[in-house]
């Protein structure tokens, strides 16, 4: 790794980053707030198999303090950055680190405000780092966060990573794509059919850390029930997977179980690209007087 990135994963437990490119972890959360589910965590990243980088990153964080898992939840993300060199991956990387530090730090007890807070300061983070060093001129990252937090889910977005929410066999598309296409069919000037091999398809119109002010608004979730499934996942995973087979995956299989499976399927229908993806699942509380004791994620899963 460079200089960049060790630090940003020592600086945040749960960041998936590695030499190799290919990571994956898991993890349980009970909620105390809603002792009818627990949550259960895990992720993956690839290189692909034509990158020389991974310039994707994703998180997913478990407070181990009660209160603080009570006041903030589960959080999820993912990044995927973009930059000559290693740019990209200095822009991802730097993007979940601030957007955790944030989001956790951030006074208060409301997670909407919150997360809305920690995306500007990662907007923010990111374009001050570019600004002050030649090499990383006009990086930037897409951003999308989820938080489950009682018996509520908030997340927010930017560019075309997506998260997905998957139930009884659909799968339901949360995030809208900010690029290019997107608004052309948006318009209707594109068919959905188009959209799909236009040239242009992954031109954003919105990214994190490439201009000095961002507007983000977090959005609410339907009321969460046991059972659900969220899924944030890099362009890399659902150009190649349609959402039928990642919700069948998902609710079929463990999280960690899930994570593999989807990336093996991207990397196996494409690759072209790095790949990766944060499976969020709520299972049924168990049965037992006392809660299972929760797990935070450090770095390579430790």
């Amino acid at each position: 790794m460079g200089k960049w990135s060790a630090r940003v994963a020592r600086a945040v437990a749960g960041l998936r980053l590695g030499k190799s490119g290919r990571e994956h972890a898991g993890g349980r959360s009970v909620n105390p707030a809603a002792a009818s589910h627990v949550v259960e965590c895990g992720s993956a990243t690839d290189i692909g198999l034509v990158r020389n980088s991974n310039q994707d990153a994703v998180v997913f964080m478990v407070p181990s303090d009660p209160a603080q898992r009570l006041r903030r939840g589960v959080l999820a993300v993912v990044a995927d950055g973009m930059g000559g060199h290693n740019a990209g991956e200095v822009a991802s990387g730097l993007a979940i680190e601030t957007i955790c530090r944030s989001y956790y730090a951030t006074p208060g007890d409301d997670p909407r405000r919150a997360l809305e807070v920690a995306l500007r300061e990662a907007n923010d983070a990111v374009f001050r780092a570019a600004q002050a060093d030649a090499a990383l001129d006009g990086m930037g990252t897409t951003a999308t966060a989820l938080v489950l937090v009682g018996g509520s889910g908030w997340f927010a977005h930017v560019g075309d990573s997506r998260l997905y929410r998957c139930s009884a066999g659909q799968c339901v598309q949360l995030t809208q794509d900010q690029t290019l296409v997107a608004e052309l069919v948006k318009n209707k000037l594109l068919s959905a059919e188009q959209a799909r091999h236009h040239p242009a398809r992954n031109v954003l119109v919105s990214s994190l850390g490439t201009q000095p002010d961002l507007r983000v608004v977090a959005e609410r979730c339907a009321p969460l029930l046991s059972g659900d499934c969220f899924v944030l996942c890099s362009d890399g995973l659902w150009e190649s997977v349609e959402p039928g087979d990642i919700a069948e995956i998902v609710t079929s299989r463990g999280v960690e179980e899930a994570c593999r499976e989807l990336v093996a399927l991207a990397l196996e229908r494409d690759g072209h690209d790095n790949v990766s993806v944060v499976v969020l699942a709520l299972r049924p509380a168990e049965p037992t007087p006392q809660a299972a004791a929760p797990r935070r994620v450090g770095e390579h899963g430790e």
